[in-house]
């Protein structure tokens, strides 16, 4: 437990100022980019972050699972597992790039910003080849946290100095892009000094590729409800609707993404103690249920409550219809911390991804459904509701997974664990 809290308040310490130093940017952009200009940085990174979970193909979870079942054994194992995973994301990297470079072409809003999207294209490659997931499995995440963070601090400081104007959005994802690659080059350096370099071959990298697909499935699916909706919204309404949705979004998400460090730090030991101290294994869920749930509840109740103020602090005049969307949204952390507990920290340690996957497929088609539907109505409103349905689909269906096996709310019992 002393490792797990360890761990976890390296990662808070990380990502707080990874996360804080970047808000810091959306008052400045969202005034100096104004609502049209902004979203259109906002659609192409929205794009940039679905590539990006295309490209980590779910290693994030699947190679940190794989790492931290092996990181004992012998260091030739834990070599192939590193070789495959390395693999298996040149092969996505090269079939990815054909595909966007269709869908480039087929997207009219993104033609007259070939920059932006470059270099949108650009982030997305350095984040999703990055090797993170090796040092998380390893429960090393002190050196991998720092750098990712440092990063992301880069890149916002620079956004003060070098945007100043509307047509100088692509510059945005410029500062992300250089910043990530140099993060990409450093944890790659570290990762191979304790990991021997092994080249890949086709077989094992294409091993590597079916035993992850279903994470991937997952991942893919999931990013069209949680980092695709700036980029769907963009393809229906007007580049303002995008920047209202996407201030409030980015709102809500800053304490969303307070739940990522302990959901990083817990994956990792309870792929270990499901397979070796189940009992164990319960009582972690149990903390990570309170904590999560509890902090989900707060900030929902608080971003409602303090809307107005939010959207007039953080995004400034003109930005009143934000103000809607946010507390529609307010309703998305208490939500999202019992899918994510539910989900990522018990179904997929306890194998099963297959009715998790399912439930996250259908909740992607309920939102590229919805959306059609809601945002000629209601627009940027409309959006946000699609994304709140969404992931209520997901929370109960995985509730429902979880009594059906024989599972028992709270007290928190697991199913399979005896009680003690």
């Amino acid at each position: 437990m002393r490792v797990l809290v360890r761990n976890a308040a390296t990662l808070y310490g990380a990502h707080v100022l990874g996360l804080i130093v970047p808000l810091l940017t959306v008052p400045y952009l969202a005034r100096v980019l104004r609502p049209e200009g902004w979203g259109m940085v906002l659609f192409a990174q929205s794009f940039a972050a679905w590539m990006t979970l295309v490209l980590e193909y779910g290693f994030d979870l699947s190679g940190t699972r794989a790492v931290a079942r092996v990181r004992q054994g012998p260091p030739a194992v834990l070599s192939e597992v590193v070789a495959g995973v390395q693999g298996a994301r040149l092969l996505v990297l090269f079939v990815t790039q054909l595909v966007l470079g269709v869908a480039f072409l087929a997207v009219p809003a993104a033609r007259p910003h070939v920059a932006l999207f470059a270099w949108a294209w650009a982030f997305a490659v350095a984040r999703g080849l990055s090797p993170v997931w090796y040092f998380f499995g390893q429960e090393r995440m002190r050196g991998a946290a720092a750098v990712d963070a440092g990063a992301k601090v880069l890149a916002a400081l620079g956004v003060f100095v070098w945007v100043r104007g509307p047509e100088d959005g692509w510059r945005v994802l410029a500062l992300q892009a250089l910043t990530a690659a140099a993060a990409l080059l450093w944890l790659t350096v570290r990762m191979y000094r304790s990991v021997p370099l092994r080249i890949p071959t086709l077989r094992e990298s294409w091993a590597t590729l079916r035993d992850g697909f279903g994470i991937f499935l997952f991942r893919s699916a999931s990013g069209l409800y949680v980092n695709a909706n700036a980029f769907i919204l963009g393809l229906l309404a007007s580049p303002a609707a995008v920047g209202f949705f996407g201030g409030a979004e980015r709102i809500i998400r800053a304490a969303i993404n307070l739940f990522y460090p302990l959901s990083q730090t817990l994956f990792p030991r309870l792929s270990h103690l499901t397979a070796t101290d189940p009992p164990a294994a319960e009582r972690v869920l149990r903390y990570g249920l309170l904590v999560m749930v509890g902090a989900g509840t707060a900030m929902g109740a608080v971003a409602f409550a303090a809307a107005p103020f939010l959207v007039r602090l953080l995004l400034g005049p003109g930005y009143d219809a934000a103000v809607p969307v946010l507390r529609i949204l307010a309703l998305l952390p208490p939500v999202i911390a019992v899918g994510t507990i539910f989900g990522i920290q018990w179904a997929l340690p306890s194998g099963l991804e297959k009715p998790f996957i399912r439930l996250v497929l259908a909740a992607g088609a309920l939102n590229l459904a919805l959306a059609p539907v809601v945002v000629p109505l209601w627009g940027a409103e409309g959006m946000a509701l699609a994304v709140v349905a969404a992931e209520v689909f997901v929370a109960g269906g995985l509730l429902a997974v979880f009594r059906v096996r024989g599972g028992r709310l709270w007290p928190l019992r697991v199913p399979g664990v005896e009680p003690q």
